[in-house]
Formats: structure tokens, sequence, C-alpha cells
């Protein structure tokens, strides 16, 4: 397998192993996400908090927040952008030192991966199931259709 082909689903492993192919941080548009030779090309620098804080000042604007439900915007930005930071801090660890490991190593750093992404998960889970609660209907279905991963016309159930 290539470098370039390694690397890739890395990125795409790691993305989705820490919630951040998931759910409010997956709003599409921004050119880091989506299709063609430059899909996820932020990523590849490790600045997953960098693209979090993209995707996540466009949903802020995007679901026009009253006054009251700030303080809950801001705790919901606080922890994806941690999940971000650590998902980043991960990928050049493992960028940094997969050269050299064994493919059991390798194997084991995976499923390492997966559980602590699993983790981050259900903590990006319980962060936006609190922030999603003190939005109204409306905002709720905005919500929805904003982190939708796969926008209607792109892919599949268009």
């Amino acid at each position: 397998m290539n470098r370039k082909l390694k690397m890739t689903l890395i990125g795409a492993g790691l993305l989705a192993a820490t919630g951040l192919g998931a759910g409010a941080v997956m709003a599409e548009g921004d050119g880091y996400c989506g299709h063609g030779p430059h899909a996820m090309r932020g990523a590849w620098g490790g600045d997953f908090k960098g693209i979090a804080a993209g995707r996540l000042d466009r949903l802020h604007a995007d679901l026009k927040l009253r006054a009251e439900q700030e303080a809950a915007w801001s705790e919901f930005r606080a922890k994806v952008s941690d999940l971000a930071a650590r998902a980043g801090e991960k990928a050049q660890a493992w960028r940094a030192s997969g050269g050299a490991a064994t493919a059991v190593e390798r194997l084991e750093r995976v499923q390492q991966g997966l559980d602590e992404g699993r983790g981050a998960l259900e903590q990006l889970t319980a962060a936006t199931r609190t922030f999603y609660a003190t939005l109204d209907k409306e905002q709720q279905a905005r919500f929805d259709e904003l982190t939708r991963r796969f926008p209607r016309g792109h892919g599949r159930g268009a």
C-alpha cells in the first residue's frame, strides 16, 4: 500500500474514531472535507482544531442563537474544540511514529485509537445532546441539516 493511501486511511480512521466524522463538526462546504484530490487537506497538517473552529463558527452563525442559549453553546464549543485538539495531537503522533512500528504494533495502536475514539464519541454525543436540548424546533432542524454528513445531492440517500 503506498504512503499516500495509508495516510488517507489513517486520517479517515482518526476522524471517524474521534467523533470528528460525525455530528456537529462535519458541516460540509469548508474545503477541508468532501470529495476530490484535496479532500481533508487540513487534517494532514494536524489542524483538526482549526477545521472544527471554522465549522463551529458557521454553525453558530446559521443557528441564530438567542442570548439565553449562548452559555450552552460555549460549553458545546469548548468540548468540540478540546476533542478536535486531542485528535490533532494523536494524528501528529501517529504520523511521527508510524514507519518504525511492526504490523502487530500498528494494529494495537489502531485498536487503542478506536477505544479512545469511542470515548471521544461518547463525550461528543453527550455535549451535543445537552446543547441540542436548548434549541427550539426550528433550530434543531437547522442543526440537523447543517451537521448531516452527506447533504442532499451528495452521495447516498440523495
